[in-house]
């Protein structure tokens, strides 16, 4: 939980929002190979992986037969019949493939601890790149991976980020860390800017903020329900395909962002009950401080049918808070 007072959480929020910080947060990394690796793909995730091509990586979901989101991760196609998986749940994705891959030519291992991962995220972390790298990447897009150098030492490097700015996730080996955490170091600096402290400002506050959700948010959610509908294709066979089709035209639940009065939510905890006019209509997923909009803010799962701008208490103590859009800023 952070609090307003908290000066490294703020001054971490800062540098990610106006200039650019680094952090080491590895991923669970899960590396999917085989003839039939893009088939297996198609059928536990909802988007259309076949048009993420060598190169490019996809934001999606992979859910149970009853629609609800089991995980969400990012895929990276890294060359022909080889995709990496970033999740935060690899020792669960692994048994789920081979649960549904019988017969099929797929082969899935977990890499996390052959890889480490530097984040770099803020407005200026194209400057901290060029610095960075042995050679330029400007013009690479969004969604991308491809393979770079480091003072000669090989990486991944891929666009994208969990923290709602521009940002690049350096990847290396295992043993090679040290040297390129001192070479990342070195390039933040360059340009302004800082390596970043607090775990709770980049995994949760500054995500929180742009609507970025972890995958215990989307507790008993489908796609539908939580704003990720975009990223599903009704076109083709996946997991849970049935009941997405059922719940897209019936909604049972929404995930919507709160703000509290109060100056502290130190009493709510994971999941408390949210009410209206004493009624529960759904729960809190977690509240935390949010720096950049100056206020206690969180996600909520409540019934579909509540509106933005409805007052609703959460907790035991009843703590008085605004139903709002889950994206804050």
């Amino acid at each position: 939980m952070l609090f307003k007072e908290d000066r490294l959480a703020r001054l971490d929020a800062e540098t990610i929002r106006k200039s650019v910080g680094w952090y080491r947060w590895t991923h669970d990394l899960v590396e999917i190979t085989g003839l039939d690796a893009l088939e297996v793909l198609e059928k536990i995730y909802v988007s259309n992986i076949g048009k993420v091509i060598p190169g490019k990586t996809k934001y999606t979901t992979m859910l149970d037969e009853n629609g609800e989101i089991l995980d969400d991760v990012i895929i990276m196609h890294m060359s022909e019949d080889i995709y990496w998986v970033s999740t935060l749940y690899g020792p669960r994705l692994i048994p789920w493939i081979a649960a549904h891959a019988e017969g099929k030519d797929v082969q899935a291992r977990l890499i996390t601890y052959d890889w480490d991962m530097y984040a770099i995220q803020g407005p200026e972390s194209p400057a901290a790149l060029e610095k960075l790298l042995d050679t330029t990447l400007m013009g690479m897009k969004r969604f991308s991976v491809t393979d770079s150098t480091i003072g000669g030492v090989s990486v991944y490097v891929h666009r994208s980020g969990f923290t709602g700015e521009n940002g690049f996730e350096i990847y290396c080996a295992a043993e090679k860390a040290e040297e390129i955490r001192s070479a990342v170091s070195c390039a933040v600096e360059a340009v302004g800017g800082r390596e970043i402290y607090t775990l709770e400002v980049y995994v949760r506050s500054i995500p929180m903020e742009k609507g970025f959700a972890l995958k215990q948010d989307f507790k008993h959610l489908n796609p539908f329900e939580c704003g990720l509908g975009w990223s599903v294709d009704l076109d083709k066979t996946f997991i849970g395909k049935e009941a997405t089709l059922a719940i897209r035209d019936n909604p049972r639940y929404q995930m919507v962002g709160l703000v509290f009065d109060r100056e502290s939510t130190e009493d709510i905890n994971i999941w408390e009950r949210v009410y209206l006019y004493g009624v529960e209509v759904g729960r809190c997923a977690q509240a935390i401080y949010g720096y950049t909009v100056d206020k206690n803010i969180g996600f909520a799962t409540i019934r579909a049918d509540i509106p933005e701008g409805t007052r609703v208490t959460v907790g035991p103590n009843n703590s008085p808070a605004t139903v709002v859009s889950k994206v804050f800023c």
